[in-house]
């Protein structure tokens, strides 16, 4: 969803994609993720849930969103967000570890 700051006329992105660097082609494609791979940022093994809320914008710093509530891992597969005042939206698409 794109939203239109009038008084700036600024485009606002309100949805963000974040993919491990190691999902295959066909899981892109399974979970929508294909067509906007150049755009979504790629998870890197260190990171955890507070890293990404940073880089979406809800939270100015990744210590800021460690102290709300951030401070966990990823979750394995697929998971989405709807986080802040602005309702942004959050996709993940993380590597599932084998059993």
């Amino acid at each position: 969803m794109m939203r239109v700051n009038r008084e700036e006329g600024v485009i606002m992105n309100n949805e963000f994609n974040f993919i491990h660097p190691d999902m295959s082609e066909k899981d892109m494609k399974s979970f929508g993720f294909w067509d906007d791979k150049d755009s979504a940022w790629h998870i890197e093994d260190n990171w955890i849930m507070a890293h990404i809320m940073h880089l979406a914008g809800v939270f100015p710093s990744v210590g800021i969103a460690r102290k709300n509530g951030w401070n966990k891992p990823i979750p394995e597969g697929f998971s989405e967000f709807t986080v802040g005042k602005m309702k942004k939206k959050v996709w993940i698409l993380n590597e599932i570890k084998d059993l």
